[in-house]
């Protein structure tokens, strides 16, 4: 589906939407969170900045699940069925607070301090704006360029050996080349 085939002032009134209910989440489970333990911070500092690292806190459901966004009925039918069910998803990022579903594992914190990172340095109403558009555009979490390039980052870290970078450069990178 071609994301110019919605009215702007629909995307607008979508991302305000999304926008809502990022803040809502984060706030809902902040009073939950930890701080990000000192084992993990030292496992990822090579990969994201100090400042990122002490800013994220975590919650781990143990048993309950994520539940779906109120927009969930509109992301499966505008997806015919493909959007993710949030229950079956190993962590959500609501801006700097990673809520997983089971316990935090090296590859599913990489993925969700991905996205806390792209929240970071994107400002969080052009990251919304830019997974919104992603998604109507290909319909698909994973072929979302923001979900692409967590993909693509999280398999570079579970290399064996790890391949050393900086996940903010390669954000700012893809942001000069326009591939969001």
């Amino acid at each position: 589906m071609d994301p110019l085939q919605f009215p702007e002032e629909r995307v607008a009134a979508m991302v305000a939407k999304i926008l809502a209910y990022f803040r809502q989440e984060r706030n809902q489970y902040l009073r939950a969170t930890q701080p990000l333990a000192p084992v993990w911070k030292s496992a990822l500092q090579e990969y994201f900045s100090k400042s990122l690292l002490d800013s994220v806190k975590t919650i781990t459901l143990d048993g309950a699940r994520i539940p779906p966004p109120p927009f969930y009925s509109e992301a499966i039918a505008l997806s015919s069925g493909t959007f993710p069910d949030f229950v079956h998803l190993a962590s959500v990022t609501y801006v700097d607070v990673i809520v997983f579903n089971d316990a935090i594992l090296p590859r599913t914190l990489f993925h969700g301090l991905v996205h806390a990172q792209q929240m970071a340095s994107l400002g969080l109403e052009t990251y919304v704006d830019f997974y919104l558009r992603g998604f109507l555009k290909t319909l698909s979490r994973v072929n979302i360029p923001l979900e692409a390039q967590a993909f693509q980052l999280e398999a570079r870290f579970s290399m064996t050996p790890p391949e050393v970078f900086s996940v903010e450069e390669e954000i700012n990178r893809w942001t000069r080349e326009q591939r969001f």
